[in-house]
């Protein structure tokens, strides 16, 4: 073979062994996807079981989507974490105007600015009560009514403030905004004067939990800093996101220092949350305790450790895991024949990069379909991935030492020869 067709040969095995990682053969767990519109074109969701989680990997990179006919389906995953964010914008303020008893301000948010969907409004005043409006326009000439029945609020009583100075309205677009601020009519003699107006997208987003039952192991007793403690070893059987343990504790009254820690590793264990449990006589057993970690963690084992001093070990009776649940959102634009397949299992395949995520957005100004996955299949096309050579073959290594250094000592005694050959003649 010349030289130069190496690197076109190389390459076409490389593709070759692209190509062959995206069929369906690749993955050696699946389930089906199903709904009872899953026939239909629309965009759907489910959220991902915890028997596939426990088999993919912790950020879900090697879950595929294929349809009846083993084309692959763009998805988004969601994290249902809780978010209160507020991303602001740099504007301009201008236009200030007094109309009667109320204060007006246009802000112009930027030609490409995106969308927003807040306004707060600084006025300088501690103690009132004032009525809003805002409206939006693109070209600050023809305005459209954003909102009318806002308020805004400041109170201050015994050292103690209470305030509210934000507006929300639609999310929009609109280049301009226009904000009115009506007088205080118990308070207010003139016009309020507008300090400043700050334009915000504001994200709230309720958290959805997933959540399973984990069964109880044995305590062991321990000792933590010299005091008496128990500890709690749970298994979840395979990887898992977890960010909370609730327990149900049967003894009426305690106040016990706890800690969790990853435990997959026995000599680091990870430190995830810390604290103290406490229940007042006279309160409901039946209340469960909920411990909440520092972060999300992915782990299999979770030690729970709980210093008792000289009290008796307490009375766990069921112990619940939970994590912001996974969400797979996809769109079906032709009619399936049967149900849409989820691959998954394949640790070493590539994290897919679709376009359908930049389109998220406007897929969830309707509310999807909602789908389910079933239980955990093994894939028969399933093909596994060629062992490295030396691990087909182990026994080759051995067979190269030995012929290298019969090699080796055949050079060595050559030049021994040779070296005693000179000498005579020397």
């Amino acid at each position: 073979m010349k030289p130069r067709l190496l690197p076109v040969v190389l390459l076409l095995i490389a593709s070759a062994v692209g190509v062959a990682q995206t069929g369906v053969s690749a993955w050696p767990f699946y389930a089906e996807v199903s709904s009872t519109q899953t026939e239909a074109p629309a965009v759907y969701k489910f959220t991902v079981p915890l028997n596939v989680m426990g088999q993919a990997r912790d950020d879900l990179g090697d879950l595929r989507l294929f349809d009846s006919n083993n084309h692959e389906i763009p998805y988004a995953i969601l994290v249902r974490e809780e978010r209160n964010e507020a991303r602001d914008f740099e504007t301009r303020i201008f236009n200030k105007a007094t109309i009667g008893k109320a204060s007006e301000v246009t802000i112009d948010v930027g030609e490409n600015a995106g969308e927003h969907n807040e306004v707060e409004i600084h006025t300088g005043e501690s103690d009132f009560r004032r009525r809003v409006s805002v409206g939006g326009s693109e070209s600050g000439s023809e305005w459209r009514t954003l909102r009318t029945d806002a308020v805004i609020f400041g109170f201050q009583s015994e050292g103690k403030s209470v305030e509210s100075s934000r507006v929300s309205y639609p999310t929009s677009r609109y280049r301009y905004l226009r904000v009115r601020v009506m007088a205080d009519e118990f308070v207010d003699d003139e016009a309020p004067a507008v300090t400043d107006v700050k334009v915000k997208m504001a994200v709230h987003e309720k958290g959805y939990l997933s959540s399973w039952e984990v069964a109880v192991p044995s305590y062991q007793l321990l000792r933590n800093q010299g005091a008496h403690a128990s500890s709690w070893l749970i298994d979840f059987g395979s990887r898992l996101p977890c960010s909370r343990l609730t327990l149900t504790i049967g003894d009426s009254s305690f106040y016990r220092p706890f800690q969790v820690e990853v435990f997959d590793d026995p000599q680091n264990p990870e430190l995830v949350a810390s604290g103290n449990l406490s229940r007042r006589s006279g309160e409901s057993i039946e209340e469960p305790k909920l411990i909440t970690f520092d972060r999300e963690v992915h782990a299999r084992k979770i030690r729970l450790q709980i210093t008792d001093y000289s009290n008796q070990t307490l009375s766990i009776y069921s112990i619940q895991a939970g994590a912001a649940a996974r969400e797979m959102v996809f769109e079906l634009k032709q009619p399936q024949s049967s149900p849409v397949r989820l691959f998954f299992g394949n640790s070493q395949i590539q994290e897919p990069h679709y376009d359908f995520e930049k389109e998220l957005g406007a897929k969830l100004r309707t509310q999807p379909v909602q789908a389910t996955a079933g239980d955990t299949g093994n894939n028969p096309a399933y093909v596994p991935e060629p062992k490295p050579f030396s691990e087909r073959v182990p026994w080759l290594i051995y067979v190269v030492l030995v012929v290298s250094s019969a090699v080796l000592g055949w050079i060595l005694l050559s030049l021994a020869r040779t070296s005693l050959r000179r000498e005579p003649q020397n």
